[in-house]
């Protein structure tokens, strides 16, 4: 079983089935969907999902989402530890703190990243898939 970890956009994109999402990112949440692989969603992702989907109009209904992920067996959603701070070291090439979590967690892991966010890639520290 392949695991992956979603950032805000790509994990967005696929609920609303967006032409924006990269096909390999799209490829690893269908092959999630097929039950072959876990996605792993952090807290911080939920979060920043809250906000995309409001800025966006709300084209989700964010509770029912919320709900639907939490009870998928194919996703794995992730809290933010205390110790995952300290971790941020680990990761000082990822300017953004937000996205630290979720390169931590894609690093602790050993897990593709599915994102588009260019600093990430750029940092080395993880595998991206878009």
């Amino acid at each position: 079983m392949n695991d992956y970890v979603a950032d805000t956009h790509a994990l967005f994109w696929y609920l609303i089935a967006s032409q924006k999402l990269g096909p390999k990112a799209k490829a690893a949440f269908d092959e999630a969907q097929n039950g072959q692989a876990f996605i792993h969603i952090s807290s911080i992702v939920l979060a920043e999902l809250y906000y995309i989907n409001a800025k966006y109009g709300s084209p989700i209904n964010y509770s029912a989402e919320f709900q639907s992920l939490k009870a998928g067996s194919q996703y794995v959603l992730t809290p933010l530890d205390p110790e995952d701070i300290v971790d941020f070291d680990n990761d000082l090439s990822v300017p953004e703190m937000h996205d630290r979590i979720i390169v931590g967690l894609a690093r602790r892991l050993s897990a593709p990243l599915l994102t588009v966010d260019k600093a990430i890639a750029a940092s080395n520290l993880v595998a991206v898939l878009w």
